[in-house]
């Protein structure tokens, strides 16, 4: 079974950021729960997740427009949204990992920085698989991010502040999907969680 989910946001100026995401696993595949191999990474102790609520919706698609501000949200097949209060003390790290589709991130305190391991290609695809390239984001209180998965690419968040951090995540994902699948570090000049 193909999944796909579509999110695009089109500001007043005109830019748009187009999220897109596949998932070609069957649904006893994408139920599996997150590999565990002991040369992957974990969370750290001081990354707290606290489930809120998770819910499952049939296939949508959305398309507001209203003053200007233009946003577009497509799944088609059914979905489960589920959301998380996570609560990261200094040092704390999410450890390597990915997800089976995009995750709308709100920092509500502290800061929390970013980073993607992978190449990253002229249309945001993966270009080579080139694991050794991280980039690095910080996002403060009041930023939101997504995290959305690509061929390739793994993703690390830590709190590298001298004070706690919090944010609140929304995950998009196959209906009773693991939100999270666990990566080793990938090497080059990433932290190793």
């Amino acid at each position: 079974m193909h999944r796909y989910f579509q999110l695009t946001l089109v500001g007043v100026a005109g830019a748009a950021l187009v999220l897109a995401c596949g998932d070609s696993t069957n649904g006893r595949q994408a139920s599996r729960p997150a590999i565990t191999d002991p040369t992957f990474t974990a969370q750290s102790a001081n990354w707290v997740s606290k489930p809120v609520a998770r819910g499952t919706a049939d296939a949508f698609h959305v398309d507001s427009k209203a003053d200007g501000f233009d946003v577009e949200l497509k799944a088609k097949d059914i979905t489960d949204i589920a959301v998380s209060n996570v609560d990261v003390g200094p040092g704390g790290s999410s450890g390597w990992h990915t997800h089976p589709g995009p995750v709308l991130v709100v920092v509500r305190s502290g800061t929390i920085t970013f980073y993607r391991a992978g190449h990253h290609g002229p249309d945001g695809e993966d270009g080579g698989g080139n694991s050794d390239l991280c980039t690095r984001t910080d996002y403060p209180a009041g930023a939101a991010f997504i995290e959305y998965p690509l061929p390739g690419h793994s993703m690390l968040a830590r709190n590298e502040g001298a004070t706690d951090a919090a944010v609140t995540a929304t995950y998009f994902a196959p209906k009773g999907a693991a939100l999270r699948i666990d990566k080793p570090a990938p090497g080059g000049n990433c932290p190793t969680g």
